[in-house]
């Protein structure tokens, strides 16, 4: 068997509790291939659970559980989809009362409810932001950059005006 690199990922369940850990990833495979192409589970190493402290040297995590994830350096592609695609503007309303503003990666004339029919389990999305969330209130709670998001967690998905949000004018 050969040896994969190992990557460190930041993963948000959705019961939203958060772990970081350390993943084996083919050489030059995305982030969404990866959580694709898992059937069921996904094997973790050094993973430390973020609110309880607890470390664990390898755990088994279920797919399905997973509500977005990133990597910790960076150096995990989104997905292997051309990068000279800006991405759309979005905002995500996913379970549990999140909102989630990014960038999806589809052209200008394609559809966004075509796009999600046919996009991977899990989406890429650029420049993830979480908004308003029930914590105090905020415009946004966290910035999380690049992450790939779990579809069965989306409730609802529009495009947002990004010239309007540049000017300080929050969509309607």
């Amino acid at each position: 068997m050969e040896n994969r690199p190992t990557r460190r990922l930041r993963i948000f369940l959705r019961d939203f509790r958060m772990l970081e850990a350390t993943v084996n990833l083919a050489d030059g495979q995305a982030l969404a291939s990866y959580f694709a192409n898992r059937k069921s589970y996904v094997n973790l190493s050094a993973a430390h659970w973020t609110g309880t402290g607890d470390d664990v040297k390898h755990a088994v995590l279920k797919v399905e559980q997973v509500l977005w994830a990133a990597s910790l350096d960076n150096d995990i592609p989104l997905t292997s989809a051309s990068a000279a695609i800006a991405g759309r503007a979005v905002e995500m309303q996913l379970d549990g009362g999140l909102l989630l503003r990014g960038a999806l990666i589809l052209s200008d004339q394609q559809r966004l409810s075509d796009y999600l029919e046919i996009a991977s389990p899990f989406v890429p999305v650029m420049n993830a932001q979480l908004l308003r969330s029930g914590r105090p209130p905020k415009k946004v709670n966290v910035e999380l950059g690049g992450v790939v998001l779990n579809q069965e967690a989306i409730q609802a998905v529009w495009e947002v005006d990004v010239q309007a949000l540049a000017r300080g004018v929050e969509p309607d």
